[in-house]
């Protein structure tokens, strides 16, 4: 790999919209171009009489991460030339005898330079990362044929799906959101999308069917992030769910996995608070040093099994400026969230609760399309269910919510459920009443009734 090279050695001011243009940035001793430019550069050459030299693009470097380390040895330049204003300035206060009014003012002007020292250290770290992100992987892609493989794809029994949660079919449990993939939950807002996904987790922590309907496969550990909460609000809420669960307790109708439910859920449900916080995962196109220091983070806490779940609520406050909209950048974002579950032990299930745009509040039989922002998101996702506010004749529109699932590339499409609100906010799925799913199913028309399986069963 090689990027071309014009030295400054005459005036280029003229030129340097067309060099801007071309993507060039300037090195020191010369304007450097992507070799991608180069058809484009000789023409321009030849008019301008210049002339341009190929040079090799250092080892572990692309252009753009070449680029990048231009603009981080500019930051270092600039405050290695701070900190010596700044010592200079120390030793002025320190020796010269000087009037208070002229001490307090030099003062001040050393703190105004120790903070702009601060964040250009903060700038050059943040470029560090930009630049080691930018840069080529030396690491050789293995590339194998299926019979050099130690499992033949081909001639063997695949193992079965990896469940998360499951539905009940008559005796028989089938799986309803499966590990390690992404999933996301769309609803309003104030439809109880953050009290579903709380509730998830103490499901999974405990064992107790999610919605008191969906039983779960077997207890795990939950990482609960929350970005509209502040560490109060997430203690109310899983004490209000935790109440909910304790009335649970005290029926035979079901059963848990632990002696107490509660007590083992405490060692498996790592509640976090991030409002407040700039979490956005991503910017311009590149993870951020945030991400970057969450992935770290969740590796460093990682119980033994591995993570069981890792839930965020809402994506608005992980996805950054640009990804909502973009779809380029939200496809990145996607792939942001696939690289937390491929890196974490236990792979796991990325479930996250995104807002529903002004089409799907306002309407009915919400589908795919409901979720707001970027069609990428819903595309990269494997699993959707929306949560619809109520606006059927038959139902309370303070207290039932319909839940609709609208999307899953690994298990079967489920008919539309009624849940039903209790005082706390808490949802649970309401007893089925068949003239008003003959009029959920029949209005929606995506899913027949009474089916449960489909062209997506492949469980």
């Amino acid at each position: 790999m090689y990027y071309l090279l014009i030295l400054a050695d005459r005036n280029l001011r003229p030129l340097k919209q067309k060099f801007q243009e071309l993507g060039a940035f300037f090195t020191g001793i010369g304007y450097a171009i992507a070799q991608e430019k180069e058809t484009e550069l000789a023409s321009f050459c030849q008019k301008a009489g210049l002339k341009y030299h190929k040079q090799p693009i250092p080892e572990g470097h692309t252009f753009a991460s070449f680029q990048q380390s231009h603009k981080t040895s500019f930051f270092r330049d600039k405050l290695i030339s701070l900190e010596r204003e700044i010592d200079q300035l120390q030793k002025e206060l320190e020796t010269s005898p000087s009037l208070p009014d002229g001490k307090t003012a030099r003062e001040q002007l050393l703190q105004q330079l120790s903070e702009e020292a601060e964040e250009i250290k903060g700038q050059i770290k943040k470029a560090e990362q930009f630049e080691k992100a930018l840069s080529v992987s030396t690491d050789p892609l293995h590339i194998k044929f299926i019979s050099d493989l130690p499992v033949n794809f081909l001639l063997e029994e695949a193992p079965d799906i990896p469940r998360l949660i499951n539905v009940e079919e008559g005796k028989i449990q089938k799986p309803f959101l499966r590990k390690g993939i992404l999933a996301m939950l769309v609803g309003a807002g104030g439809v109880g999308k953050t009290h579903a996904l709380a509730q998830l987790a103490l499901s999974l922590a405990t064992g107790h069917p999610w919605l008191d309907v969906f039983p779960i496969e077997k207890p795990g550990h939950v990482f609960l992030g929350l970005g509209e909460n502040n560490f109060s609000d997430i203690h109310r809420l899983l004490r209000k769910i935790s109440k909910h669960f304790l009335q649970r307790l005290k029926s035979d109708q079901f059963v848990f996995f632990d002696k107490d439910p509660l007590l083992a859920a405490m060692e498996r449900i790592a509640p976090m608070a991030f409002s407040g916080i700039d979490a956005a995962f991503i910017h311009q196109g590149l993870p951020t040093p945030f991400f970057n220091n969450l992935l770290a983070s969740l590796k460093r806490s990682e119980p033994e099994e591995g993570w069981s779940c890792i839930i965020l609520d809402p994506i608005s406050r992980f996805i950054g400026m640009d990804a909502e909209t973009d779809n380029a950048a939200a496809t990145q974002f996607i792939a942001l969230l696939e690289k937390l579950s491929l890196e974490l032990k236990g792979n796991p299930t990325i479930i996250f609760g995104h807002h529903m745009n002004k089409g799907g509040v306002s309407g009915l039989n919400t589908d795919q399309a409901a979720a707001r922002g970027s069609s990428a998101i819903t595309d990269g996702v494997r699993w959707q269910v929306n949560l619809e506010k109520s606006k059927q004749e038959e139902m309370d529109s303070s207290k039932d919510v319909i839940f609709r699932h609208v999307k899953s590339n690994f298990t079967a499409i489920l008919p539309t459920r009624i849940l039903k609100k209790d005082e706390s906010g808490c949802l649970s799925a309401a007893p089925e009443i068949p003239s008003l799913r003959v009029k959920l199913e029949t209005s929606n028309r995506m899913v027949p009734l009474g089916k449960i399986g489909g062209s997506h069963d492949r469980s």
